[in-house]
């Protein structure tokens, strides 16, 4: 495409959004539609209305089998939208993307630097020093006992998973799901779920450099569509989908690429798997936050207990879990939420 067809395609745009700010306009009513450009659009980010802020996105994406409107919505923080393809066709039930707080990635990314997380990942990943398939180890970060683990072989990749392993570093972590406004984002998905209340009750740091061949698995099942996975990019390399998304009948693949201040989020029964990658010749890894949340009851907790894949909370401790619903929002009760962060 030319450099002059390039700057008519833009320049429309460029009007639109002149005249928007000249309104001073609410820009949760800003919708994009039609965009065939390879490249998102990023938006202003406001920073008086904190409830309905803008997420913005200015990564470079691609339309190989990525979802439609990747190109073309934004989302607000908290608005959940279901994953589609192929002009709007839902394949996974339970699939979703999930506006976040322009604040929280820089929380996360900020804490996971503090702590040495990210540079210990760059060692297992990027400097060629990995676990063994199945190896796990204790792990001390800044006097916080972690766990690091890394799959079995037939998840195919280089994969491992640094999850906190009492409860003094969950908490820690939680802390910064609360500097982050991931308060703001548990109320949206409890609303939009109709639930009662809503815990953070499993948490983890994922990092990634190759994958040969995703191991397809769903994190949560039978939780009534009360508990989910929610995965916060936080180190992102511009090539290729991240997430292989496995129709709910099972014959037809899709694949997702991340987007930075989104969560993809995948609950009971939504097939993925890590997508095919290769960054190593770069020096280069994937990095992510996963926060599981869920509307925990007698109902689900042992469906729950058994995706638990670190060692914190307590495996098969199901009394555990049911002590600590509803901890961090209530439909009834506003005091419920993230611990505060401590301040020194």
């Amino acid at each position: 495409m030319s450099l002059f067809i390039r700057l008519l395609l833009v320049l429309p745009f460029a009007q639109a959004f002149a005249r928007i700010s000249q309104r001073q306009s609410h820009l949760s009513s800003l919708r994009l539609s039609g965009l065939t450009s390879d490249y998102l659009l990023t938006l202003a980010t406001t920073t008086d209305l904190p409830g309905d802020t803008v997420v913005t996105v200015s990564r470079p994406t691609t339309r190989v089998d990525g979802l439609d409107d990747n190109l073309s919505s934004r989302l607000l923080c908290g608005d959940v939208l279901p994953m589609m393809w192929d002009g709007g066709q839902q394949y996974s039930e339970n699939a979703f993307r999930v506006g976040l707080p322009p604040q929280l990635l820089g929380e996360l990314l900020a804490y996971a630097n503090r702590m040495g997380i990210t540079d210990y990942y760059r060692g297992l990943v990027v400097e060629g020093k990995p676990f063994q398939p199945g190896q796990e180890a204790a792990v001390t970060f800044l006097d916080h006992n972690w766990m690091v683990h890394r799959p079995q072989s037939h998840w195919a990749s280089n994969m491992h998973w640094i999850s906190p392993a009492d409860e003094t570093a969950h908490n820690d972590y939680l802390q910064v799901l609360s500097a982050g406004g991931f308060d703001r984002v548990l109320e949206r998905v409890g609303a939009y779920f109709d639930l009662k209340g809503l815990s953070a009750y499993h948490l983890s740091f994922i990092g990634v450099s190759h994958c040969e061949k995703g191991f397809i698995h769903a994190d949560v099942n039978d939780s009534g569509r009360r508990a989910f996975n929610m995965i916060v990019p936080l180190i992102l390399e511009e090539e290729g989908p991240e997430l292989e998304i496995l129709s709910d009948d099972e014959a037809t693949t899709r694949y997702y690429k991340y987007e930075y201040n989104v969560a993809s989020m995948v609950g009971d029964s939504a097939l993925h798997a890590t997508a095919s990658c290769d960054y190593r010749t770069k020096g280069s890894m994937r990095m992510a936050a996963t926060v599981y949340i869920g509307d925990i009851s007698r109902d689900n907790v042992n469906h729950l207990l058994l995706s638990l894949t670190q060692a914190y909370p307590p495996v098969g401790d199901a009394q555990h879990l049911l002590d600590r619903a509803g901890g961090h929002w209530s439909s009834t009760d506003p005091s419920k939420k993230l611990p505060l962060p401590i301040t020194v």
